[in-house]
């Protein structure tokens, strides 16, 4: 018979990995809040050492290391954060969540509630009169930024996400029913575009696989130019810029390349029908492809923007024209859109302001004050109201629609940041020095500058006797579809009187950069 003690086990278990000589290692990470999951991950990668989480609790509870629970109700940091992602980005409890789980934060969907409340942040209203109270601050904030012409043309949901990156917490469906209350003929306008056919279904995988970059020129003709870049899959608009040589090189160039350095990643493609008038983003981009990986071809990150890969950016930069840019460029409207707003304004419709003010030999790109005074009084007012667009879009939920399978539903922001388990995220690392070099050699080039300073300094001046600011204007008239124009009539004049003088300064525009720009083509390499 068989010794007991001298037989195997029939059942062994698996052995015990020994973690005990990076026990300093674990229990530093664990201080530095690191999730097990990535604990156990930075041991396989860095010690190929195998361990699951649980495992890993078991062992820290042996070295008698215990998770320090924080008192959030007193944390600065974290209510200045949950404001932050409430009313700046715009998310929901659930996303508010993944997003502090990601930095860091230990708080549960319950937790983040109660300390909402904490903050005076309710979003639901049970008494009546809390209703009827509400619905009152609501006229009042619609007619302030209605006011403005701010969110002319926006929709339920860009409403709603605009009025809470205020500080607002207003309920979305009674926003939008006192907004059709009070301006049916702007909803009627925005729900009776003819829909276009709708492309070929084309799936993207995931952020920073592609990068799209465009111009909306219905406002080139009068000076205007407008650029953006937008991610493929989220849709979420890296940068926009409106100013007076945005269409070149240089500008198109430099705010991609910031954007680059400020996420420190770069796309895996980058598409755009501009590269006939930016030869350089392309040059640049293949460039920095090129350091890391020496074999890739042009065609492989640089590709041509056709309409059926266009599409995304397309719709939204017709998007951006109905919210936005209406007020100067009106392509079409409804018959009886067309006949509520001749009542308020007779005004041809069929072309916008700045058209209507060529036709009537009041403004010509070529003549210089004509073209200051413009600058002068409407760049800043553009580039708000298209920051503020913006800025709701990318917080703006994206519904799931069956009939375009490839658009990604969900808040821009989230599924560029934070995209949903499975996604795969494609961004690059960039050569820092390489990148660098680039920036530098481009740093002397000021996109955001739309009138030499001597030129702007004297408009501004001007304006300032005129009683008008155009950073912060006067409120428009409902109906009005010519604003500021006794203001840019009275500029003109004085700047035309100016010219006529000889008076100093000289008024000019700026010149488009074009010499010293150094191209990024790597040597030997062929388009």
């Amino acid at each position: 018979m068989e010794n007991a003690a001298d037989t195997p086990s029939r059942v062994s278990g698996r052995p015990r990995v020994d973690i005990d000589p990076y026990k300093a290692e674990i229990i530093a990470l664990f201080e530095k809040k690191m999730k097990s999951d990535d604990i156990c991950k930075h041991l396989k990668r860095q010690h190929d050492i195998q361990i699951s989480a649980r495992t890993l609790s078991k062992r820290l509870q042996v070295w008698g290391v215990k998770k320090v629970k924080e008192n959030n109700s007193s944390n600065p940091a974290l209510h200045a954060r949950i404001k932050n992602l409430f009313f700046d980005v715009g998310l929901t409890d659930q996303e508010i969540v993944t997003v502090l789980h990601d930095e860091g934060y230990d708080v549960s969907n319950r937790t983040l509630r109660r300390l909402r409340h904490q903050l005076g942040i309710r979003l639901r209203l049970d008494s009546p009169t809390q209703q009827q109270a509400q619905v009152q601050e609501i006229l009042d904030a619609l007619t302030e930024e209605m006011d403005k012409g701010t969110i002319e043309g926006y929709g339920k949901e860009l409403l709603h996400n605009h009025f809470r990156s205020k500080g607002y917490v207003f309920a979305r469906d009674r926003l939008y029913s006192v907004y059709r209350m009070m301006r049916p003929d702007t909803v009627e306008r925005r729900t009776s575009d003819v829909p276009r056919r709708p492309p070929p279904p084309k799936i993207l995988a995931g952020p920073n696989l592609t990068w799209h970059v465009n111009g909306y020129s219905k406002l080139a003709n009068f000076g205007f130019r407008i650029h953006a870049e937008l991610d493929a899959y989220s849709r979420y608009v890296l940068w926009i810029h409106v100013g007076v040589d945005a269409h070149t090189a240089a500008g198109v160039l430099k705010n991609h390349l910031e954007t680059v350095a400020s996420k420190n990643r770069q796309p895996r493609t980058l598409r755009s029908d501009l590269e006939s008038e930016v030869p350089l983003l392309a040059d640049a981009h293949f460039a920095l492809r090129r350091i890391t990986e020496p074999d890739v071809q042009r065609e492989q990150c640089c590709a041509p923007g056709r309409a059926t890969d266009t599409h995304r950016i397309e719709s939204w930069w017709a998007q951006l024209a109905k919210s936005v840019v209406t007020l100067y460029h009106v392509s079409h409207l409804s018959t009886s859109t067309v006949s509520s707003y001749i009542q308020l304004q007779n005004t041809d419709l069929s072309q916008n302001y700045f058209r209507d003010l060529h036709n009537e030999g009041l403004f010509s790109s070529a003549v210089i004050p004509e073209q200051v005074a413009l600058f002068a009084i409407y760049m800043p007012t553009l580039r708000s109201h298209i920051k503020s667009y913006v800025q709701t879009w990318n917080m703006h939920n994206i519904r799931k629609q069956t009939d375009h399978p490839e658009r990604t539903p969900g808040k821009p922001y989230m599924n560029y940041h934070h995209p949903p388990k499975g996604v795969e995220n494609f961004g690059l690392p960039a050569d820092v020095p390489t990148l660098q070099a680039m920036q530098q050699d481009h740093a002397d080039y000021d996109t955001e500058q739309y009138l030499p300073p001597d030129t702007l300094h004297w408009c501004e001046s001007q304006l300032q006797q005129l009683g008008f600011d155009p950073r912060k204007p006067p409120a428009r008239l409902p109906g009005d579809l010519q604003p500021f124009r006794a203001v840019y009539l009275a500029l003109r004049e004085r700047a035309w009187h100016h010219e006529r003088s000889g008076a100093e300064p000289k008024l000019a525009v700026c010149a488009a950069p074009g010499q010293g720009l150094r191209g990024y083509l790597p040597s030997g390499s062929g388009r």
